[in-house]
């Protein structure tokens, strides 16, 4: 910032461009930190007493259940049933309230990073654009067993679970060479296994589950639309209005998680590709495949 010397009171003092001296622009600055600290604390307070009223109102509805239950005894077993599973949610929902709560564009951030680092991977080493996400043992507690897999050659084969234990696969055969990651997706896959309920009949259940994780569990996207192909072995997901920006990018949190939690479901390789959509209902599109993954 340029700066222009003036003399006030006998004292030479440093103006900036604004008109404001150095000590005057430093109070501008304190004072706009502690207006963006201020503006923090006030939405993840806000955060945290959605989830206690959402606790509350769990605790409300449990209570004049069973208070029913009483008042009315032919219908106790459905009452107390529902008074359970409504003290139940709202001591879940309680202790689940966040401590802290990071925003959209921080996460962005900081995925951005591995992007790019994906990115740079893909292009000195030539692989190719596909990801293919296989079952197989990541050694990490916080992560299910998962690993994403990057050709090298365009007609690839799938390597053995265990040689996707190494960053760089190099095994005897070259259609099987590339490099082996834990995708972002497996962190996701491990949270969403934990919360998970009953699990899904078919592969058009365990889809809307997919979608409804990454609306409602994970807050990734406002929308998500499943489409499923079970003979084909295919599933499309519409996204609108993701938190991680742009959703055609390397190892993408939505398409991860997506791909790895087929991936683990249906025990299978899964290949997934996202590309922008060609209508105005989403803004991208996750299109997940499973049976013949290689080229």
């Amino acid at each position: 910032m340029s700066e222009a010397s003036t003399v006030r009171d006998g004292e030479d003092q440093r103006v900036t461009e604004s008109g404001l001296t150095r000590e005057e622009l430093l109070g501008e600055v304190q004072l706009l930190a502690a207006e963006n600290a201020r503006l923090r604390a006030q939405r993840e307070s806000r955060v945290r007493r959605s989830y206690r009223r959402a606790a509350a109102g769990f605790f409300v509805l449990g209570v004049l259940a069973a208070v029913a239950a009483l008042a009315v005894p032919e219908s106790q077993t459905v009452l107390f049933s529902l008074a359970g599973v409504g003290l139940f949610v709202g001591v879940l929902t309680f202790w689940l309230t966040p401590s802290q709560v990071i925003s959209a564009p921080v996460g962005d951030r900081v995925y951005s990073a591995y992007a790019a680092t994906g990115r740079g991977l893909v292009t000195d080493l030539d692989l190719q654009e596909t990801g293919v996400y296989v079952p197989a043992p990541t050694h990490t507690a916080e992560a299910a067993d998962v690993r994403l897999f990057v050709p090298q050659a365009r007609r690839f084969v799938v390597p053995k679970a265990s040689e996707l234990e190494s960053l760089l696969v190099v095994g005897g055969d070259d259609r099987a060479r590339g490099v082996s990651l834990v995708p972002t997706g497996a962190a996701l896959l491990a949270a969403f296994e934990e919360g998970r309920g009953d699990p899904a009949s078919t592969v058009e259940e365990f889809a809307s589950q997919l979608a409804d994780a990454l609306v409602e569990g994970f807050e990734l996207v406002d929308g998500a639309t499943a489409t499923v192909d079970p003979d084909g072995g295919a599933i499309t997901i519409g996204i609108r209005g993701s938190s991680f920006g742009a959703v055609d990018r390397f190892d993408h949190p939505v398409g991860s998680f997506v791909a790895a939690a087929l991936a683990a479901e249906l025990d299978t390789p899964v290949r997934m590709e996202t590309r922008a959509a060609d209508d105005r209902r989403s803004e991208f599109v996750v299109d997940c495949r499973w049976g013949e993954v290689g080229e």
